[in-house]
């Protein structure tokens, strides 16, 4: 035996131990639930509340992206449109035209902001630097619509495609530097580790979650397996970088552990309040804490879950946040507020 398979199988042997401490801390809150002298209990997440709404775009909004410094969010419409917005003023920073309306993935650059990353049904990444829109970027590698991009740094990109498979670019060249393939259908989304960012997770279509390291892309680390659905959102937990949360079209939202190589819990989404059945969630983010999980969903409704609670399904959900389709979400580094994107055209920002 290898020594990476005894390192699983000890991982695994773990399993039982980490869930009976979370039986434990769930036993201990409705014990200590209202005595202030037993102890302070963990509270409820409170309801976020709408703080401001970003009104710009003329088509849906596909993606959003903070800024590292928890100001700035980046959103993309179907209208050709990148928007940048001070969250706290509501005021546009900028504007960036697109050649291709169809966009569905954004992300800018965490640590200076400088530069601004796209793509849709193109099939292309095309990186705008902010202070020189003209000079764009345009990376041609993949076969299928671009579905997320992430900036590892200014020099580095890694993207997720509808062709099933996640690049890593070289921003300098324009060219890939590794090609990641084991996905059998759309990939989604992808999300970096926070502690290490040669390590990515990415979801799929084909219902599963795959870690990747960006040293040994041949093939995956770890497979993930539970969803019955399509899997259209993941995010490392900050607070545990062994850990992450996935959401999909079959209304759950599950956390798995990579050291265990197994599944630590799952919550279910809220019943669908219309006349047809729920898409399921269709986007995901998580706290910096770790301990709250929020997702949009098909009827313009977002939810949190709170991973330390009983319940089974949401902690609170915000009902008709939006009056359509909610296509993305996040949360600030800093974690002070919630940024949720709609094809009603607009983009809401909640603390």
């Amino acid at each position: 035996m290898s020594t990476s398979e005894i390192q699983q199988d000890t991982a695994r042997e773990e399993v039982p131990s980490l869930t009976q401490q979370i039986e434990k801390v769930q036993k201990s809150k409705r014990e200590h639930s209202g005595s202030a002298a037993q102890g302070s209990p963990v509270r409820a997440p409170s309801a976020a509340k709408l703080r401001r709404t970003l009104k710009g775009h003329f088509g849906r909004i596909a993606a959003l992206h903070w800024g590292g410094d928890s100001k700035t969010v980046v959103t993309a419409g179907q209208d050709g449109n990148l928007i940048l917005w001070n969250a706290i003023t509501s005021n546009k920073l900028q504007s960036i035209g697109l050649k291709s309306s169809y966009v569905m993935a954004v992300g800018i650059e965490q640590t200076r902001g400088n530069l601004v990353a796209c793509g849709g049904l193109d099939n292309l990444c095309t990186i705008f630097p902010r202070n020189n829109v003209g000079k764009a970027a345009e990376m041609a590698s993949h076969d299928g619509f671009l579905s997320c991009c992430r900036f590892l740094s200014e020099q580095e990109i890694i993207t997720s495609s509808g062709d099933s498979t996640c690049i890593l670019w070289d921003i300098n060249t324009h060219k890939p530097v590794s090609r990641f393939e084991e996905h059998t259908a759309d990939a989604m989304f992808l999300s970096l580790r926070p502690s290490d960012r040669n390590v990515f997770v990415s979801c799929s279509v084909d219902q599963t979650c795959k870690v990747w390291d960006t040293r040994a892309p041949t093939s995956s680390t770890l497979t993930f397996t539970g969803h019955t659905g399509d899997v259209n959102g993941v995010e490392f937990l900050p607070s545990d970088n062994n850990c992450f949360a996935s959401c999909s079209e079959d209304n759950t939202v599950r956390i798995f552990d990579i050291r265990a190589s197994d599944e630590l819990a799952k919550f279910q989404g809220p019943a669908s309040l219309g006349e047809s059945p729920s898409d399921g969630l269709t986007s995901l983010a998580v706290s910096k804490s770790g301990r709250l999980v929020f997702c949009g969903d098909s009827e313009g409704n977002f939810s949190c879950f709170d991973i330390l609670s009983e319940r089974s399904g949401p902690a609170y959900t915000n009902t008709g946040a939006h009056d359509r389709y909610i296509s993305c979400i996040g949360i600030s580094p800093h974690e002070d507020a919630i940024c949720t994107g709609s094809w009603d055209t607009q983009a809401k920002v909640w603390a």
